[in-house]
């Protein structure tokens, strides 16, 4: 096979004619239909595809790469093989995760027509179930117009017939001017990404069609269009139209806000740089990524960003392997391996992008992120199947590599990146379904004041039937009553609150603008701030009853820590770090070693002859157990920062000569210039001492030859202790320059717990230098640098729970298997022992550590190894290499040879690590359950250490009662819950009736304590499939045991599960949810939940993409929902009480007066003040509530959890508080209509004059019923109701100033001006507000006095406890358990205490 040879064939492969050293011409494959011959795969419930065969250009009938004749057949998921079963090779079904299905999913037993034309030659691969849930589905072209609105609204359009694979060819074999619709490649998009909404062109037509989707703005388009009838014209044409106007205008302006940031992100996206081949220039060039095109050959360097899915070519790696952190796609920051395709790691050092003449053919894009099928296709017509082990995927981070090459083959929109970020979906508030609610009942008692009129209109014509005209028309009594119908529907249009929507978005922006610049939610040290992506639900944040969390990087740093360790039987304890101290940050995660550690190490002290020899012995085992931590891992190491010759631009530079400290300044400045070069994790220049706790002069006397495992010295020659060294010595040794093999290498690892163990391995000396597939490097102690060769290494997996590598020692030549795992796995797998033999005392000693450990919340890892003679590991060997090849049970049969050999262990020790929790979680969740908030954590992590950070993270408690659901049937899973519930339910009702008969009552509550504790539950991903599924009748009884705990922890969760028992909560016990999750497998979640909040740490930022809320720590959700969520709820409740109330009682102002008009739809207030009165007049009030009142102030909120359940349980905008607003403004309408009418009866008052006084009253009520409102004055409120009352009198007196006879209006010329100056215009104004807003006040006042709520009592015990202890500082000392009392203002110093308390 030759992938670089400089001629193609002309019939398989496109071919370039040169001609100037450039390509003119190029000869496009045939393109054949897929049928008959070749793979037939279906990709979701049976279609079929075709993958290779004769359906490859120029290729006929040429058997399969993927899938031959003889060869492996493999099912995706959990899709069965259904080729021909006489055929060999071996099935292997299953994978890695089990998802389930979505509750009432159905398999559908007529797949598609095209199943039914499967061949009889070829295979024919099924996808499995959850295919339908996951993988991008394509449609019959659309119609012609929908095509056109595609194009105006940049909407992308499906016009080509589902397509099963596709070509890749290389672009540099194609000519550069060829025109995109004959590139081979020009139907695929480019790599330009857009998340906006928008054009420049469209902006106008869509936004105005999704603002006419709301109900609200058709119905005022309605009116506008009402007022054009003359018969029912009630206002004039333009004066109806201004609110229409400003409401689209207002709500626009947001929307163009909203899409602006997306377009501001797109363009930061899109205009980051790569470097592509260019075939003109024979080089690699600086491009950006938007240009980037499906074809192209991509050179990337080491810790540069993936910019699109990319089958990998070449590697600086001699093996042909490379290191990807997928944590901006899946959240999971262990570095994973992928390499380079088959037969090409042989020419990893000729490989020239020129000579790459292959074509590549895949499969439809996917939203599976782990699956990727295709073959790449050699001039010589030879098949190379590739696979997911061969592609970076987009957004994926290069590590511990030089530099890797690769050819696009998804870009833009259809990398898996793309396609499984579609954004978090449009979530409407409770609040908001609520105020909607009460929309429809304004909309009720419209209708009804509208019917009112009508109705009377016609009975007042009936009495009066001699009028004449004006007051009389030529029409009947019934359609003059059906005019005024309309009429009223016009007058009384505000009744319907238009102003409210947009009132509402305005608070939610700028709420959400506060939030994103709080101080106390920015995050120094990462530079994050809390983003707000979803405006419409910040209320929401405050009526959270249920949060689901995800563990692993939500609430821990997913920074593994090496804690404790147990040798031998002996416990060593590692509980300071390296740079603990520094301003509280670790910027390493090493510990300080042990100074009993090290002591046993060495061998120090005085000894006697009688000892010397255990000490050896134990010193040997010390030695052993180190070795293994640095053997048994997947950890990569450098010493150095991984450097690519080529540069930013391309250009290729001068090789370093070597790396040591001289040029170690220039190296730095130029990682800083070009992202060729590495700024990988920074090289720890560390002076060469010895593992000791300090630097200083006993440290240093601890410097002793070490002994050599299996070189123990004869006995009687005691070592010395070589501890003379001279202080010049010392001094010369501390200023010594480390040479670059002095440098500590740089760590990577697929998991964080390895790189703790190699870490501690290193700080005592014994330390991992180098590895490869097939050796490990290990400097070892004083005996130099040793190579091991790896024989086999036995991978961890989730049934086995431990890992093992074969080695051959290189001194002895023995065959060694070490072992790591769960303690649950190795201690079964020990060799047996007698009781009274000393290693039987080391097992016993080590299981007491690892209980301690546990109670400590340690992920526990067990050592073991076992010495194989050659001929067992010869027959072990080929036992494996016969299942390899075998049919049956692949997977059973390889777990049950690696337990043959996996027996018989000796024991070494054990480690104590710690998943080190992010700063404040403990803190946070009990604050959050103290509010009575339901915890859940959801995570896919073993229930071993899931409980460990449970109990660490005080989700559970000592105290609680455990009860755990891990089954493998829906029998026994059904069985276990309602055992669990008969008991907790008897036990609840034997309290019951103990209580009230028992005079002791509180000693039987103790004595029956037990029974009633508080329970947490934890249950397992395998159980959640039985409870999940709505056949097994198992999701009540789950849900009522769940009531019965105050924490819930499930294990093992796949994200799907996740986001269903999310559901099942949402949609069964009909509460508000919030996920909180930090990688790509909790985006299900978090957009299944009301609220989804989204970490931004080191995980990527899939789930922030997804997500209404960012935040960069998981203790900001507490001053997040308790303070900010407590203050929009309470805000905005109240601001749409108060909106309801104004414009009720306006309303009805209006309506009271149809009763001295005989019903005939003239009003008597002018027609520019009702329009005005929402958009000016009282348009800042409700503004100024909705976002800047606090009813309890921060640091209560916080300290008073419980103060959050006046939100959780929704207590300020109940069901019931829209009535009792309508009430409230009908009884202040009829004090100011009727306290206007009765003063102006039988007067001689104009009637735009009494208006004008009615409108002035109904102002000043409102005013000052919005000031009762206001719980926390501020200058912003008082400037409001300032700014209200100016507006109204400036606009008012410049109106009836000016405005003779404007818009065709009646005139209300010096209106104003007469009114003001009479006093009874005063009075009236006067009398109505005390009138009106009495009986509020009254309420309040005793409301506050003899059944204040929850937050008025809290405020009311802060503020005497403030009064109390003003001008005075207590504080306490631990040390002699006494507090002190300080006068703050006193200039004495602070020691004169006037009190003190013991």
């Amino acid at each position: 096979m030759s992938n670089f040879s400089n001629q193609e064939s002309t019939a398989n492969v496109p071919q370039a004619v040169p001609q100037s050293s450039q390509c003119s011409t190029y000869t496009f494959p045939e393109v054949r239909s897929p049928e008959t011959r070749g793979h037939l795969r279906s990709i979701s419930h049976g279609g079929n595809t075709s993958l290779g065969g004769s359906n490859s250009a120029g290729i006929v009938g040429r058997p399969s790469a993927l899938k031959g004749g003889r060869g492996h057949q493999r099912a995706f998921s959990q899709g069965q093989i259904t080729s021909d079963p006489a055929r060999p090779g071996h099935s292997r079904v299953g994978s890695k995760t089990d998802f389930i299905l979505p509750p009432g999913h159905k398999d559908s037993d007529n797949v598609s027509g095209s199943a039914s034309k499967v061949s009889a030659k070829g295979h024919s691969r099924q996808a499995s179930r959850s295919e339908s849930i996951y993988t991008l589905r394509r449609t019959a072209p659309p119609p012609l117009w929908r095509r056109m609105l595609s194009i105006l609204l940049r909407r992308s359009h499906k016009s080509e017939p589902e397509e099963r694979y596709r070509t890749v060819v290389p672009n540099h074999l194609v000519p550069p001017k060829t025109p995109r619709k004959e590139h081979p490649n020009g139907k695929r998009p480019n790599n330009k990404i857009r998340t906006t909404k928008y054009t420049l062109l469209s902006f106008l037509p869509r936004n105005l069609l999704e603002q006419f989707h709301r109900v609200a703005n058709l119905y005022f388009i309605f009116i506008v269009l009402l007022n054009w009838f003359p018969a029912i014209n009630a206002f004039g044409k333009e004066i109806a139209m201004i609110p229409v106007m400003f409401v689209l205008g207002v709500t626009a302006v947001k929307d163009l806000f909203e899409d602006r940031r997306r377009h501001a992100s797109d363009k930061r996206i899109n205009n980051s740089t790569c470097r592509i081949y260019q075939s003109e220039a024979a080089r690699y060039k600086k491009v950006l990524w938007k240009e980037v095109r499906v074809g192209d050959l991509i050179h990337l360097s080491n810790n540069e960003i993936v910019p699109a899915d990319i089958l990998l070519l070449r590697s600086s790696d001699p093996s042909g392997l490379c290191y990807i952190d997928t944590g901006h796609l899946d959240g999971e920051t262990n570095l994973k391996q992928r390499q380079v395709a088959r037969g090409f790691a042989t020419k990893q050092d000729v490989f020239e992008p020129s000579k790459f003449r292959s074509r590549v053919e895949v499969e439809a894009p996917t939203t599976k992120i782990y699956r990727f099928h295709g073959a790449i296709i050699h001039p010589s017509g030879e098949r190379v199947p590739v696979g997911t082990e061969n592609i970076l995927l987009r957004e994926c981070l290069l590590k511990n590599t030089d530099y890797v090459e690769g050819i696009v083959v998804y870009a833009g929109h259809e990398t898996k990146a793309m396609l499984n970020n579609g954004g978090p979906r449009y979530k409407r508030s409770s609040l908001e379904r609520q105020m909607n609610q009460d929309v429809l009942w304004c909309v009720l008692i419209l209708i009804l004041l509208c019917l009112i009129g009508a109705i009377g209109c016609k009975l007042w014509l009936n009495i009066f039937n001699n009028l004449e005209s004006p007051f009389r028309t030529d029409h009947s009594e019934g359609i003059e009553a059906f005019l005024a119908f309309w009429t009223y529907i016009i007058i009384l249009q505000i009744m319907i609150p238009l102003s409210l929507y947009v009132t509402l978005e305005m608070c939610k922006i700028i709420q959400v603008y506060h939030i994103h610049h709080n101080v106390d939610l920015y995050d120094c040290m990462m530079d994050k701030r809390t983003e707000c992506r979803a405006l419409n639900i910040t209320e929401e944040l405050g009526q959270i009853q249920y949060i689901f969390s995800d563990k692993t990087g939500t609430l821990t740093e997913n920074r593994m820590i090496f804690r404790r360790c147990a040798i031998a039987g002996v416990d060593y304890n590692h509980p300071k770090m390296e740079d603990e101290g520094k301003n509280g940050k670790l910027g390493s995660l090493s510990v300080l070693v042990n100074p009993r550690l090290i002591s046993d190490l060495n061998q120090l002290g005085p000894v006697t002859e009688q000892i010397y020899t255990s000490r050896q012995a134990h010193t040997a085992k010390i030695q052993e157990f180190l070795l293994l931590l640095a053997l048994c891992n997947t950890v990569v190491c450098s010493r150095h920062p991984h450097y690519d010759l080529m540069n930013a631009s391309g250009l290729i530079e001068a090789v370093p000569s070597s790396f040591d400290q001289s040029d170690a300044s220039d190296k730095y400045t130029r990682l800083e210039e070009s992202r060729s070069v590495t700024p990988s994790p920074p090289l720890n220049f560390l002076e060469p001492r010895s593992p000791s706790v300090p630097l200083d002069d006993s440290s240093l006397e601890t410097e002793v030859k070490r002994p050599k495992l299996l070189n123990i010295p004869l006995l009687g020659k005691k070592q010395g202790s070589n501890t003379n060294l001279t202080d010049e010595q010392k001094a010369k040794l501390r200023s010594s320059t480390p040479s670059p093999h002095d440098l500590k290498p740089i760590f990577e690892a697929e998991s964080p717990d390895e790189l703790a163990l190699v870490d501690a391995a290193y700080n005592y000396s014994c330390k991992l230098a180098k590895r490869t597939p097939t050796s490990v490097c290990i400097d070892y102690f004083d005996e130099g640098k040793l190579n091991f060769e790896i024989l086999d290494i036995l991978p961890f997996d989730s049934n086995r729970k431990r890992m093992s590598v074969i080695v051959k020692h290189p001194v002895t030549g023995e065959i060694v298997l070490y072992c790591k795992g769960a303690d649950s796995t190795i201690f079964p797998h020990l060799a047996p022992v007698e009781d009274d033999s000393e290693q039987k005392a080391i097992v016993n000693k080590t299981q007491q550590h690892v209980n301690n450990y546990s109670k400590d919340g340690l992920r526990i890892l067990l050592m073991a190894k076992r010495v194989l003679t050659p001929q067992e590991y010869s027959d072990w060997s080929q036992k494996q290499q016969d299942i390899n090849l075998s049919l049956d049970n692949l997977d059973r049969r390889i777990q049950e040879n690696y337990s043959r050999i996996e027996c018989n262990l000796t024991l070494l020790g054990a480690t104590g690590i710690e998943d080190r929790l992010q700063e404040g979680v403990p803190e946070t969740l009990s604050a959050l359950m103290s509010a009575g908030i339901v915890v859940w954590v959801l995570t896919g992590d073993k229930p071993e250490t899931a409980i460990n950070i449970a109990y660490s993270s005080k989700l559970f408690s000592p105290h609680m009662e455990l009860l755990k659901l891990m089954t493998r049937s829906k029998e026994t899973a059904e069985s276990t819950i309602q055992f669990y519930l008969s008991e907790i339910e008897n036990a609840e009702s034997s309290i019951q009736t103990v209580l009230p008969t028992a005079s002791n009552s509180r000693r039987q509550l103790n004595r029956s304590g037990p029974k009633n504790r508080s329970k947490a539950l934890v249950i397992d991903g395998k159980t959640l499939t039985f409870i999940l599924d709505r056949r097994s009748n198992l999701t009540k009884p789950f849900l009522r045991l769940t009531g019965h705990c105050s924490s819930v922890l499930c294990c093992r969760a796949t994200p799907l599960q996740k986001a269903y028992i999310v559901r099942v909560v949402k949609e069964e016990l009909k509460m508000r949810t919030l996920a909180i999750g930090d990688g790509a497998n909790d985006v299900s979640m978090i957009q299944t939940a009301d609220v989804g909040i989204g970490i931004s740490g080191q995980e990527g930022m899939q789930a922030v993409m997804a997500a209404d809320f960012a935040l960069s720590r998981f203790k900001f959700l507490e001053r997040l929902l308790l303070v900010h969520g407590h203050w929009s709820y309470d805000r905005l409740s109240r601001m749409v009480l108060y909106f309801f109330y104004k414009n009720a009682a306006f309303v009805f102002l209006v309506f009271w007066f149809q009763l001295y008009n005989g019903f005939s739809g003239s009003v008597m207030i002018d027609q520019m003040y009702l329009m005005l009165y929402n958009l000016l007049f009282t348009s800042l009030p409700p503004l100024t509530i909705g976002v800047y009142d606090q009813d309890a102030p921060e640091e209560l909120l916080r300290d008073k959890p419980y103060l959050y359940r006046q939100g959780r349980l929704s207590k300020v905008y109940k069901t019931y508080s829209f009535w009792l607003t309508m009430a409230d403004a009908v009884y202040q309408s009829l004090c100011v209509f009727f306290i206007c009418q009765g003063t102006y009866a039988d007067s001689d008052i104009d009637l735009f004059e009494f208006g004008t006084t009615a409108t002035t009253a109904c102002m000043f009520v409102m005013l000052l019923h919005v000031a009762i409102e206001i719980r926390s004055w501020t200058i912003i409120h008082l400037g409001a109701i300032v700014f209200s009352i100016g507006a109204f009198y400036v606009y008012s007196f410049l109106y009836n100033s000016l405005c003779v006879n404007c818009f065709g209006l009646p005139s209300t010329y010096w209106i104003i001006q007469r009114s003001t100056s009479r006093p009874t215009y005063w009075l009236v104004t006067l009398l109505s507000c005390v009138v009106a807003l009495l009986p509020r006040y009254v309420f309040r006042v005793m409301q506050t006095l003899m059944a204040p709520d929850d937050v008025t009592r809290a405020i009311i015990s802060y503020r005497r406890a403030s009064r109390r202890g003003e001008g005075f500082l207590v504080s306490w000392s631990r040390s002699t358990s006494t507090s002190s009392i300080y006068r703050t203002t006193d200039t004495r110093p602070k020691n004169n205490a006037i009190t003190a308390v013991g």
